[in-house]
């Protein structure tokens, strides 16, 4: 197949690329939230055979560029334990049958992350490595049903973390291998991404131009201030599950 195909009109491409450049810049800035404003550009284009796949890869593209902008500030013990949990939730989501329905999951999950967002100067002191494992087991576990885990981890990283940029990088370094892996395992499960593989290489494209702006933006931000619009973000998000939630009951 040409490599410069595109299974899609121009109007949605265009959306699409949009969508990723301001989610992009959006989690470079405060971390964490662009992920569904992504997905949500793409639920309303993409059929829905191919879009936790596609997202899953275009995701994955765009934070490992993040990631490689922030090499030198993430938290190295935590991302390798981290994907090493991660792995682990992978096999039990392959090879454990769900029960709950996604409507359920959505809402409990909506909820955590409110509530979690929302208690007053949340803060560990220590983190055991274990706790950092399991960590990873859950989210990795619960990414290939919701999709959703970088409010989740930002939470976490924030109550560990101080520095705005260590929490952005090691956030980048985790989602972005987590989505890898994801789309590896779709791609296992059968999807086909040759047709999609100009317009995913656009997407990431411009969405590499969007952490650009991010970073610049979070440059000129302080400790505080990041803390804050985070705040916001991740209640939004976590609001934004809640209404998928009740959709789907």
């Amino acid at each position: 197949m040409d490599f410069f195909y595109l299974p899609l009109e121009i109007f949605d491409i265009f959306i699409l690329i949009i969508c990723c450049f301001i989610g992009a810049a959006i989690s470079t800035t405060v971390g964490s939230g662009g992920g569904l404003l992504v997905i949500g550009g793409m639920s309303m284009i993409l059929p829905p055979t191919a879009l936790l796949s596609i997202h899953a890869l275009t995701q994955s593209g765009s934070g490992l560029l993040r990631a490689f902008l922030f090499r030198k500030s993430f938290f190295v013990r935590f991302f390798v334990l981290f994907m090493s949990g991660s792995l682990i939730g992978y096999t039990l989501s392959i090879y454990f049958l769900i029960s709950l329905p996604e409507y359920i999951m959505k809402l409990s999950l909506g909820v955590g992350i409110i509530v979690l967002n929302l208690l007053p100067n949340l803060k560990f002191e220590k983190v055991s490595n274990l706790l950092i494992v399991i960590f990873g087991i859950i989210t990795g576990f619960l990414t290939m049903f919701v999709g959703v885990m970088g409010p989740l981890i930002a939470i976490f990283l924030s109550s560990i973390l101080t520095k705005r940029h260590l929490i952005v990088g090691t956030l980048a370094w985790c989602v972005s291998f987590q989505n890898f892996g994801k789309a590896i395992i779709f791609g296992g499960l059968g999807f086909d991404y040759t047709p999609w593989i100009f317009l995913i290489f656009l997407l990431i494209l411009f969405s590499y131009l969007g952490t650009l702006a991010g970073k610049k933006l979070l440059d000129k931000s302080s400790n505080e201030l990041f803390k804050m619009i985070l705040k916001v973000v991740i209640l939004i998000l976590g609001s934004k599950l809640i209404y998928d939630g009740i959709v789907l009951m």
